[in-house]
């Protein structure tokens, strides 16, 4: 069945970075005759097609049905109770229409459905996100699931109704807001628990000759478990998965759950302890003051996000062990006190390490006998994750974690 709103729907976009872009350009795509407004209190971004942009958050929500949230998440915990989204809820109750509702895209603390409400004085659905950076528009077309939270009805089904433009019904799940929310935090904290355990075998399989190569195919292959998000890498990263495994935290704390808090800070203190051990792995192979070459520094390969970056952090700790660095990363062209180089080989100009700390795919297919010739005599390659197609010459020593190569 198909739902089709007025020709004079008015939809508002609060927040018009990665999150409000890719609803946007879906709902403007895909809901017949609405209206979608942008707007972002931080920074004017060029629209993207049928979006129009506003000057004012007066300006945006001004007869809008649907006002969408996208703004940042407050990260201390508080949630709505942060002076942030306490200016923002004034503004959305001074000038949006009174029948509104208002979409949380943002990632709160559960419970804030309901603070929201009582500030706005308005009716208030969450429907978190489940999109990765980078095909954030491609997850929002093709959900593997879309949560509708709140107390009210109506507005459960008017949000519903815009999602069953593109989404089949079987797709969309109804819930209260408090478990809408609870569920986005829970979801990251598991992915991000995911990557801590398999890295945790990777350190396991170096110390004793194991390949945890097979070992995360074989467990993948499993149906209870699945293959995703079981590579090694450096740690995870990026804007999300520490602050939703965080945020979950301070909810357990705040309700006097200390042992719920307590077995997630875990999976944070095991990503800790990865970032060390990786920092002093490759400190240790270029000896006291050796030149490092760092390829790839944002938080995963095909984005230029350096947001709570995994390498970054082994850059930031290298440079405070006293190695001098060059950095290379496809995406991301300048990093304040980092020096970039405009090539893997220009990074690699002298250095006693190559350390390649994404697996970006132009660094699949490097001439390493060049690298060999331009790195300093004897110099090592560390690669962040096992079976990348490293080929090293054999002059090169070559570390990857799990395994030798």
């Amino acid at each position: 069945m198909a739902y089709l709103f007025s020709s004079m729907s008015r939809i508002a976009i609060i927040g018009h970075g990665v999150v409000g872009q890719a609803i946007g350009a879906v709902l403007a795509a895909k809901v017949k005759g609405a209206r979608v407004t942008a707007y972002d209190p931080v920074k004017v971004s060029k629209p993207l097609s049928h979006v129009r942009a506003a000057d004012s958050l007066a300006a945006a929500v001004k007869g809008a049905s649907h006002i969408f949230i996208c703004v940042p998440s407050y990260l201390k915990g508080k949630g709505v109770e942060g002076s942030s989204w306490r200016r923002l809820s004034k503004e959305l109750a001074r000038c949006s229409a009174r029948d509104a509702v208002i979409v949380i895209k943002s990632t709160l603390v559960p419970g804030d459905a309901a603070r929201l409400e009582a500030l706005t004085n308005r009716r208030v659905v969450i429907c978190p996100e489940f999109m990765a950076e980078g095909t954030a528009e491609q997850d929002i077309l093709k959900p593997y699931r879309v949560l509708v939270g709140g107390k009210d009805k109506d507005a459960v089904n008017s949000v519903t109704r815009l999602y069953r433009h593109w989404v089949p019904a079987n797709r969309i799940i109804r819930m209260d807001a408090w478990s809408a929310q609870l569920t986005k935090l829970f979801a990251n904290a598991m992915l991000a628990q995911r990557v801590a355990s398999i890295n945790s075998m990777a350190v396991l399989c170096e110390r004793g000759g194991g390949d945890v190569r097979a070992v995360s195919k074989a467990v993948g292959m499993d149906p209870r478990i699945g293959s995703l998000y079981l590579q090694p890498s450096v740690g995870f990263g990026g804007s999300c998965l520490e602050k939703d495994l965080r945020l979950l935290c301070a909810l357990a704390e705040c309700m006097g759950l200390t042992d719920v808090a307590r077995y997630w800070y875990s999976v944070i203190e095991q990503n800790e302890a990865q970032l060390h051990r990786v920092t002093r792995q490759i400190s240790k192979m270029a000896g006291k003051g050796g030149r490092v070459a760092v390829l790839g520094l944002a938080f995963k390969p095909g984005v230029a996000d350096i947001r709570n970056s995994a390498p970054l952090r082994i850059v930031e700790g290298l440079a405070a062990l006293g190695h001098p660095l060059r950095a290379h990363d496809p995406k991301v062209k300048a990093v304040k006190g980092v020096l970039m180089a405009g090539s893997p080989y220009a990074a690699a100009r002298g250095a006693t390490v190559v350390a390649m700390l994404n697996d970006a795919p132009v660094y699949q297919g490097l001439d390493w006998r060049r690298i060999a010739r331009l790195a300093a005599p004897g110099a090592k390659v560390y690669a962040s994750s096992p079976g990348i197609g490293l080929k090293a010459p054999t002059q090169m020593g070559t570390f990857i974690l799990g395994g030798a190569a």
